[in-house]
């Protein structure tokens, strides 16, 4: 199609020209062309292409939190449209939103017909250039350890880009489509922590009902205006927050607390109007936020009197049933582990917790150490030997009294020996003055063969050997 444009005061008329292969329109002031022609040629076709594919699911908003078994899937499925062009393609993101830096601390494990295809933080998804086509599965996952504001968002898009298999790569590829995956998630940060459904008439708070939470982020929450609720059958009964004066149908902090819960914190609130709200046989708790969004749900099995539903370790474990401990950290022993019916693997998760959080079970199994102890030959059979015959067995009897003998002995020696060099405490009032002797006093033999004294201190010289 082309355009002429012609001078008004030259052309005053209309007209319609017919030429053999085109014809032209004449207006005043503008004047359209058009050529339209057709060739037949036997034995040649001329056809057109394309070049598509669709992508199921293509859209993903959730709320992700960092306790355990908080994984999110998601599964979409890349098809050739019938008649497309051959096709390869990649699989790229783009950020939109990152608060806090969110999309840099999920993760992700991506896979193609069930081969991994990536695994790492969410911010860095990519896949190499493949012309496989299928199922595309997604796990992603908040770590134990991170810490963000509650409500925080990471809005990103994944990019499936395809174009022509016999191009190498998009720019110099014509043709070419693509499809996005669009994914937000926001950062759930604030849970139910425990669950007091039955009291037994203790100190207060644990005279009454109560529901605790705990606030996973690194700011400050406010929860005024939230909902618990709790199921009695098929009804679900909602119980807002308030910050003082609760009334039946209401639920507030503990003891005049505010209702902002501290970033690593806990907020008991209690029901108001003292009335039982909890089912003792089993319930189900909801938390809502505000704008009446889900945040977290629980259902508990039957509650023994006085005790409790906790999360061990606190925002980011398992569910069991030990000692209620009302806004304090939860404490479980590896037994109350076990009568909740944790398996060793099970066990190994909830131990790796606790160390994120420095923390140890409340007590653990008692190891008792093998004491090996050395054997001690012993006698048990002596037979009687025949007159003038010596057995080994008496022998070796033989042998072991003698060696108890001489050491009876030896030691028999000692104590007379240590006792002979004793010298006895001898008082001097107590000797006639006449039996004692100058020490200084040395009495020289006057005839060969007698002795010589030599007295260093006083002593006591018997009566008989001075005579």
């Amino acid at each position: 199609m082309f355009n002429l444009r012609l001078q008004k005061n030259k052309i005053l008329f209309t007209t319609l020209l017919l030429f053999g292969m085109g014809i032209f329109n004449l207006n005043i002031g503008m004047t359209n062309a058009y050529f339209s022609h057709t060739e037949s040629l036997t034995g040649n076709t001329f056809s057109t292409s394309f070049l598509n594919f669709t992508l199921t699911n293509n859209n993903l908003e959730k709320l992700i939190g960092p306790e355990a078994q908080g994984e999110i899937s998601h599964t979409s499925v890349v098809m050739e449209e019938s008649g497309s062009l051959p096709m390869q393609y990649t699989l790229s993101n783009t950020i939109l939103n990152n608060d806090s830096d969110l999309c840099s601390k999920l993760t992700v494990e991506a896979k193609l017909n069930g081969v991994s295809k990536y695994t790492g933080v969410l911010s860095g998804l990519a896949s190499s250039l493949t012309t496989e086509f299928g199922t595309w599965e997604f796990l992603f996952d908040m770590p134990p350890d991170v810490s963000v504001p509650n409500g925080a968002q990471c809005n990103e898009n994944a990019i499936f880009s395809a174009w022509r298999a016999d191009i190498p790569n998009k720019t110099d590829s014509s043709w070419y489509d693509e499809e996005i995956l669009n994914i937000s998630f926001t950062a759930r940060m604030v849970v139910l922590n425990e669950i007091y459904a039955r009291p037994n008439g203790g100190v207060a708070p644990q005279d009454r009902e109560y529901i605790e939470l705990y606030n996973n982020g690194d700011a400050p929450v406010d929860t005024l205006g939230w909902q618990i609720s709790e199921i009695a059958g098929t009804t679900e009964t909602f119980y807002p927050v308030v910050a003082s004066g609760a009334v039946s149908g209401e639920m507030m902090p503990y003891g005049g607390a505010s209702t902002i819960i501290p970033a690593g914190g806990f907020l008991v609130l209690e029901f108001g109007g003292g009335a039982s709200h909890l089912n003792d046989t089993g319930d189900t708790v909801k938390l809502y936020d505000g704008v009446t969004t889900l945040l977290d749900s629980h259902v508990y099995p039957v509650i023994a009197v006085g005790k409790a539903v906790v999360r061990f370790p606190d925002g980011i474990g398992f569910w069991v049933d030990p000692e209620p401990t009302p806004g304090t950290e939860n404490m479980v022993s590896l037994e109350d582990l076990r009568k909740a019916g944790f398996d060793e693997a099970m066990i190994a998760q909830v131990l790796e917790l606790a160390a994120l959080k420095n923390i140890t079970l409340l007590s653990d199994e008692e190891v008792v150490e093998e004491v090996v102890i050395p054997e001690v030959p012993v006698v048990t059979d002596i037979l009687p030997s025949t007159e003038g015959e010596t057995t080994e067995t008496e022998e070796i009897v033989d042998e072991i009294i003698e060696e108890e003998n001489v050491t009876i002995e030896e030691e028999i020696t000692e104590e007379v020996a240590e006792e002979e060099t004793e010298t006895e405490e001898v008082q001097v009032e107590d000797v006639p003055e006449e039996l004692i002797i100058d020490p200084e006093v040395i009495i020289e033999p006057l005839e060969e063969g007698e002795i010589i004294i030599e007295i260093i201190e006083p002593a006591l010289i018997p009566e008989e050997e001075i005579l």
